[in-house]
């Protein structure tokens, strides 16, 4: 019996040969099939400690993301505060936290750093609030500025009670008051008389609100609570549908920045929000899922939305 091959040289091959290699070929491929490698072994558990800051429009979010996440990694460990939009993007750009929250976009003239990646995570849909005791159904955007520029001082004026209008003002940190100001007073300051928070809080205003007689705010629904009234604007309430169909411009999309490209926990953090399940938990907290996003969420030219864009983002919605 022949025990010799033959190679392309015509030169005979040793059969033993022929059959290490088939079985070397062989054990590869069983390797590629288990999902094994030759080369790399398991990754270790994440681990670590995320510390956030920022806008407490988006801290319901991040508070319940932090936590689902610890239950999926429980070596990474979080520090999840608000402060307001412009403390967690003057944290995150001084280096004190691995991610700033924010309502609106930074201004790269403020924060001058290419490297700066912004991640966005939901959008948030903004409510004005009233007192138990003012029991109007909707303000036209035109009574609302009158009455944050204290034009209208009582509620008489707007077709209510004979009761003096209390405006809960938000501090400069405030995201949602610089959103507020853009979409709704069109750049215009609140009035002086204005009960401004010494604290940015969404949890703040709203209880100030729910404890103040004749007194009106604004935050996001996620901070809603039963104990305040939602007053819709122009007839208009904030739902995803009315946000989805263009009609109701006050909102925003919710940021989480991170200077330069976030790596290990922070990173897988920031892709395990974005999430099927994750989202329907923003969904479920009065977020819009950054996923259900369509063309009619892009806010219309000339509106308070647009002045929050970047020069680029204008260019890509113009």
């Amino acid at each position: 019996m022949n025990v010799f091959g033959r190679t392309h040289s015509g030169r005979a091959e040793p059969l033993w040969k022929r059959l290490r290699l088939g079985i070397l070929i062989l054990v590869v491929l069983l390797l590629a099939l288990s999902g094994c490698s030759l080369f790399t072994t398991n990754a270790a558990p994440l681990s670590g400690k995320i510390h956030i800051s920022g806008s407490t429009a988006l801290l319901p979010l991040a508070q319940r993301a932090a936590q689902d996440f610890t239950r999926a990694h429980p070596k990474v460990t979080f520090d999840v505060e608000g402060g307001g939009s412009f403390t967690g993007l003057d944290q995150m750009f001084s280096g004190k936290v691995d991610i700033g929250d924010s309502d609106v976009y930074a201004d790269p003239t403020r924060y001058p750093d290419p490297s700066i990646t912004d991640h966005l995570v939901a959008v948030v849909p903004f409510a004005m609030v009233v007192n138990p005791d003012i029991t109007l159904a909707s303000l036209t955007q035109a009574q609302i500025v009158s009455i944050y520029t204290g034009q209208i001082k009582n509620w008489q004026g707007v077709g209510g009670p004979n009761e003096a209008i209390k405006i809960i003002a938000r501090p400069l940190t405030s995201g949602t008051r610089a959103t507020f100001r853009k979409y709704i007073l069109n750049g215009a300051d609140e009035a002086p008389g204005a009960v401004a928070l010494q604290k940015d809080s969404s949890q703040a205003l709203v209880d100030a609100v729910s404890k103040t007689p004749g007194s009106i705010g604004y935050l996001a629904v996620s901070a809603v609570i039963p104990q305040v009234r939602v007053i819709a604007i122009d007839g208009l309430l904030p739902t995803p549908e009315n946000i989805e169909g263009g009609r109701y411009s006050f909102w925003s999309y919710e940021h989480m920045y991170t200077r330069g490209l976030p790596q290990g926990a922070v990173a897988a953090f920031l892709d395990f929000l974005l999430t099927g399940p994750e989202q329907e938990v923003a969904r479920a907290l009065g977020y819009i899922p950054i996923n259900a996003l369509h063309t009619s969420l892009v806010p219309p030219p000339g509106s308070g939305a647009q002045a929050l864009l970047s020069d680029d983002q204008r260019k890509q919605v113009s």
